[in-house]
């Protein structure tokens, strides 16, 4: 195993609100900047709408007059909350020169530390953001909610599992 294989996840095998929820950022988030696989990630996040039986916006021209629109904008704005969420050091691969010349400059010790402490508030929001997108989505589901599927439903219903591409950087 390769150093980078330990820090990639397995795939979910059973799936809930939690990956309907990642589905939905996935696909909200190649409506507004498409990306690499993106029919394919629609195409799964169709599928589990279909299992959980739900028909939710991605985009603000999708959204249906009716009793729950309100609940789809605050939907979709979450998302789109979500993907602004982010620090000063987001998308760095590799930040060794940086890191040198602050430390040359004598604010290396202090970059750090405030680094760590936005970088923890950071992650703070994040998960906040997912957990209003929780609280939303189980609220639209009601009892459908509980629901939760194998990967051998998912399979028989014809549904690829899709491979996310997270918007949001590590």
């Amino acid at each position: 195993m390769d150093d980078y294989e330990s820090l990639v996840p397995d795939p979910p095998t059973r799936f809930g609100v939690g990956e309907l929820r990642d589905a939905y950022v996935d696909v909200v988030t190649d409506e507004v900047d498409p990306r690499w696989m993106a029919h394919q990630r629609r195409e799964y996040f169709d599928g589990l709408c279909g299992l959980f039986d739900l028909r939710l916006p991605t985009s603000r021209e999708t959204v249906s007059r009716g009793p729950t629109q309100y609940v789809h904008v605050l939907l979709l704005n979450t998302v789109h909350s979500l993907r602004r969420t982010s620090s000063p050091w987001d998308g760095y691969l590799e930040a060794g020169g940086l890191l040198a010349q602050l430390r040359a400059l004598g604010i290396g010790e202090a970059h750090e530390e405030l680094a760590i402490e936005l970088r923890t508030v950071v992650e703070m929001s994040r998960t906040k953001h997912r957990t209003v997108l929780d609280l939303l989505l189980r609220g639209l589901l009601g009892e459908r909610a509980e629901r939760v599927f194998t990967l051998a439903e998912l399979e028989a219903a014809g549904i690829e599992r899709a491979v996310p591409i997270r918007y949001l950087p590590d």
